[in-house]
């Protein structure tokens, strides 16, 4: 049920409260807490599976894959670093500060508004929430309100491990929302769209808070000759069609030279074949709703090569390939976000470089070559928030990689290390005693400066 504006402050209070008591600090607490989250996820991964079949009908094997295990192992890599993470980094004095001990602490922001998209609602839930706590905050996790059953799940496992002073869910839609952006919150961190993104920008600059988004965009996959057109269609497929195309850093669209064209359409045809045959599969998921299917079947021209057999009535789309594709064509206009890969031809490298720099600014880039130099130059002339070689998604599956985008894409870093650095600041801190200092700088002035300058010359 949607939480009421009343609800949303009083669980902000008594989370202040219980930040301010100091427990959510404790790496032995946060360590504790975090084991008992990985013992719930295990114990009820079942229930998660069931849940994310009702709002996307997601396979078990991606659903599990891409969802459990991967939190699970996130929960396992956070858990063997965490202490070193937490320990605090020896810093230099100047000879003048001696005697002296500096250092630089990892510390807590306070507390996190964390909002979750529909696409991986486990995941991306707890993911940053992992980070979040193992920094040391508290947090309010706001799911989206299109996955509904994963939502209740999530809830339900949140109330089994953590204090609901140190995390808390609340449910809601675009109401809720919108409270919650008017409390006061020391960090913010969404993963969704744009136009939502922009909110919480807005809510971290009223409120002088840092900003974590995740937003996606148009992730380029391109192909440069003399690559294994076979084998690059079998991973663009894999990548693409997973979770039916509804992931961030999916392949949203194909840009190869024209003399290859025909060839990878047909590997890319004979590969969705293989792996979805040309009747409904319960092997591709369904879209989230029927708004976002309708905008999909918008997108498609005409001469689309549909691989299979629709299912309006239970959301399910078939995969997509769209040969010829122009780039000023609607589908290249917007993130596609669906089992729907146009492929676009080129004459140069140069003419696809400076058509996807009129493009904002990617999530991820992905490059097929032979060439090892190439694709240092094609990384140098493109930004983006990661690359990938030879293969698509990779980056944003590994734990020890930082997550995140660039511009239009996104801002800041989570996952592993550089998920507990974003969700603490740098603190530091100087010991001194109380000791004669030689070196102490106080009034009168009168004729130091000379020597002072001489005695600090570089």
């Amino acid at each position: 049920m949607p939480t009421s504006s009343c609800t949303a402050t009083s669980v902000f209070k008594g989370q202040k409260a219980f930040f301010e008591s100091g427990l959510s600090r404790d790496p032995a607490y946060c360590r504790d807490r975090l084991k008992s989250l990985a013992t719930q996820l295990e114990k009820r991964s079942e229930d998660a599976l069931v849940a994310l079949h009702a709002d996307l009908g997601k396979p078990a094997l991606e659903a599990w894959l891409a969802e459990i295990h991967f939190v699970q192992a996130d929960l396992k890599h956070c858990l063997r670093n965490l202490r070193r993470w937490q320990k605090p980094e020896r810093a230099r004095n100047p000879f003048y500060f001696w005697p002296a001990r500096s250092e630089i602490r990892r510390e807590p922001f306070g507390q996190v508004l964390i909002a979750s998209p529909w696409n991986y609602p486990l995941q991306l839930s707890l993911s940053p929430l992992i980070s979040a706590v193992a920094a040391g905050n508290c947090v309010t996790l706001k799911p989206s309100e299109y996955a509904p059953a994963t939502s209740s799940f999530l809830a339900d496992l949140i109330a089994s491990v953590f204090d609901p002073g140190h995390v808390s869910l609340i449910e809601g839609g675009p109401a809720t929302g919108a409270r919650l952006l008017e409390l006061p919150f020391h960090f913010f961190c969404y993963t969704g769209g744009e136009k939502t993104g922009r909110l919480y920008a807005e809510a971290g600059a009223a409120h002088l808070a840092p900003v974590i988004l995740e937003l996606g965009g148009k992730c380029p996959c391109l192909i440069d000759n003399g690559v294994d057109l076979k084998r690059a269609a079998e991973r663009i497929v894999s990548g693409k069609f997973f979770n039916a195309g509804q992931t961030c850093i999916a392949p949203d669209f194909v840009a190869l030279p024209s003399t290859s064209h025909d060839e990878f359409l047909h590997y890319a045809e004979n590969e969705i074949r293989s792996c979805y045959g040309t009747t409904p599969s319960p092997d591709l998921a369904r879209i989230i709703n029927h708004t976002h299917y309708q905008r999909l079947l918008d997108l498609l021209p005409p001469d689309a090569l549909c691989l299979g057999e629709d299912q309006p009535g239970k959301l399910s789309l078939a995969p997509r390939l769209l040969p010829n594709t122009s780039w000023a064509s609607p589908p290249m206009q917007e993130e596609i976000f669906g089992p729907i890969l146009p492929v676009v031809s080129y004459g140069t490298l140069d003419e696809a470089l400076n058509r996807i720099r009129e493009l904002p600014t990617p999530l991820a880039l992905y490059f097929f070559s032979p060439d090892r130099q190439q694709c240092e130059i094609i990384a140098d002339s493109l930004p983006s928030g990661a690359v990938c070689f030879n293969d698509v998604m990779k980056t944003g599956t590994n734990h020890f990689l930082p997550m995140g985008g660039l511009g239009r894409s996104g801002m800041g870093r989570y996952r592993g290390l550089a998920g507990f650095e974003n969700f603490t600041y740098q603190r530091p801190v100087t010991r001194r005693w109380l000791g004669k200092d030689p070196f102490l700088v106080k009034a009168p002035y009168q004729g130091k400066l000379e020597r002072l300058r001489k005695f600090l010359r570089f």
